[in-house]
């Protein structure tokens, strides 16, 4: 009996045998010349978005398939909706590329689109009269071959840590010169080439010269910094660019927050911009955790300041953030332009008047800078007590400028938490039914359950609205039953998803822009997911390949701790978009 399994098993590896990432295929067209893009990747194949996508794109497919030219480029799932993931989102193709592989895009598994977005071509008949034999995956593995014989050499490699040499090797010029990852190497003045590295990175120097050769290398969390400091002092900047990625993997591991912090230090050594990117993305979203370590005094000045500079710090509230940097402050030596400079990237309308009356009581630094803080908490004022019409009208305030444009504030007072878990069991202990919805169908209550829960919120920061209060429910939704049962429709594909949805209080100069932050094992936020009118997407915990893109900072549980919803209120006078 366990012959039909063996044999299904066989036929799908003979399946796949053979197939590179970016091959392409037409599925569901009916003719051969037409039908939805496919493109395998990582073993398995998937679908491409249509955002972006026109006739230069489509004929690069329809080229690589063997026919002349692309007549249509189809959007929305014009021969059916596909399976498996979304691989490719925004592609623009110049008209000349192998595949859409080799075309600018979002990159592999980027998008947010759903198979209702699947793109498809119709090519013309006429195949081209020239066909191909392409074994030019064999290179690779051949190249490295030659590499590993070390052999018929004409650059000898001399491995050194700190001046002594530890591993000698040798190289080919005529290889390494069609490879300008490897400049560094061939355009040596000499036959021999002396490498500086680290005695931590020496295993690992073999496998970079010989990445030159068969484009390809695998590099592990523990190996990632030792091949970036490689690839990073040797110019290999596709490689580099890869291991920065990795980094996203490493940063959460350690709670004392030090390796973030050195890793943003060794960004800016190595001139990285995206491993840098990547550590200030994961120190806003985690700022509140990284002010009640030891580590928040080593904070660089500079580093502070770009933090300061960002709505997208999560905290709890502004003054949470001016007393952090009060008592960051207690441990540096700077100048007072220096300290100015903080202090006037704080949001001072963002805290309530009372707040704002007792700085100069609980606030060292306000000793120090009376007259600008004086300056600040006036401004501030205003923007409590001056009805928006008016501030528009006689001081020409900008809306959109970040001084009055809300954080991600944590407090009870913005935000509310909801765990993706069944409280079913919880409300039966309390006696009450609490997470469930109420359903009346044919005169029957029944009661679902599903995660969710009620809040209230300020409409708005300014102390006007102190008084007013809009009511919020979030809900962690599994089916489609019930996003029903929460009052708006949401396809499998969209599962799960989390909804808000607000009370009939409105004002017409008030709009929304909410988030929700992703938490890992409650110790650090993984992501954090825009709200799109009453739902915002999940990403997936782990880059699993499905259709769903994955947390920037992946959680090696397999599955998020729990969802935090932020309200982030924004006067719409002279902003250009409403939530």
């Amino acid at each position: 009996m366990a012959l039909p399994g063996l044999l299904w098993m066989w036929l799908l590896v003979i399946g796949t045998q053979g197939l590179e990432d970016g091959d392409m295929r037409l599925a569901d067209g009916g003719a051969a010349n037409q039908g939805r893009v496919e493109i395998f990747y990582r073993g398995q194949w998937g679908t491409v978005c249509d955002n972006l996508w026109d006739l230069t794109d489509a004929s690069v497919v329809c080229r690589a398939l063997g026919f002349e030219n692309a007549t249509e480029a189809l959007g929305r799932a014009a021969f059916g909706k596909g399976t498996g993931p979304v691989m490719l989102d925004e592609v623009e193709c110049t008209g000349t590329e192998p595949s859409l592989a080799n075309c600018k895009s979002l990159g592999w598994l980027k998008s947010n689109c759903r198979h209702t977005q699947d793109a498809s071509v119709v090519c013309t008949n006429e195949s081209r009269s020239n066909h191909t034999l392409d074994l030019s995956w064999e290179l690779s593995a051949a190249l490295g071959q030659l590499f590993d014989s070390q052999q018929d050499c004409d650059l000898s490699v001399h491995v050194r840590v700190q001046e002594e040499e530890v591993l000698d090797l040798c190289a080919h010029t005529l290889i390494l010169t069609t490879n300008p990852e490897a400049q560094a190497l061939w355009k040596a003045p000499s036959k021999s080439v002396d490498m500086s590295v680290d005695a931590e990175c020496v295993p690992l120097v073999r496998d970079f010269l010989r990445y030159f050769y068969s484009r390809t290398m695998e590099v592990s969390v523990s190996s990632v910094k030792c091949v970036h400091k490689l690839a990073s002092t040797y110019g290999a900047k596709q490689l580099q660019s890869y291991c920065a990625s990795l980094f996203a993997s490493l940063l959460p591991q350690d709670p004392s927050f030090q390796k973030p912090l050195d890793l943003y230090n060794y960004s800016l050594a190595t001139g990285d911009t995206m491993l840098e990117e990547l550590c200030v993305q994961f120190l806003a979203w985690n700022f509140q955790a990284l002010i009640q370590t030891e580590a928040w005094p080593n904070v660089p000045t500079a580093l502070l300041q770009v933090l300061l500079s960002r709505s997208d710090l999560a905290v709890p509230s502004e003054l949470t953030l001016l007393k952090a940097v009060d008592t960051w402050s207690w441990e540096q030596r700077l100048s007072p332009g220096e300290l100015e400079g903080l202090i006037e990237a704080v949001r001072f309308p963002m805290m309530l008047p009372q707040d704002l009356f007792e700085l100069q009581f609980n606030l060292s630094l306000y000793r120090g800078h009376e007259a600008l803080f004086q300056r600040k908490v006036l401004q501030a004022l205003e923007f409590h007590t001056v009805p928006v019409q008016l501030l528009v009208q006689y001081r020409d305030l900008n809306f959109t400028e970040d001084t009055y444009k809300p954080r991600l504030y944590t407090s009870s007072t913005w935000s509310s938490s909801v765990t993706p878990t069944s409280l079913k069991a919880w409300g039966a202990s309390l006696g009450y039914p609490y997470g469930a919805r109420v359903t009346y169908t044919r005169g029957y209550s029944y009661y679902r359950y599903y995660p969710y829960q009620s809040f209230q919120t300020p409409p708005h920061p300014s102390f006007l609205f102190q008084a007013k209060h809009v009511s919020w429910s979030l809900a962690y939704l599994t089916t489609t039953q019930s996003c029903w049962d929460y009052g708006f429709s949401c396809s499998e594909d969209e599962l799960p998803v989390l909804g808000l949805s607000k009370s009939d209080y409105s004002d017409p100069t008030i709009g929304y822009e909410n988030k929700a932050l992703v938490l890992c094992a409650g110790r650090f936020v993984a992501d954090v997911s825009d709200f799109e009118g009453p739902k915002a997407t999940i990403p997936s915990a782990l880059d699993t390949n499905s259709s769903r893109s994955a947390s920037l900072f992946p959680c090696s549980t397999g599955s998020f701790s729990s969802f935090q919803v932020v309200i982030r209120p924004f006067y719409l006078t002279n902003t250009t978009g409403t939530d």
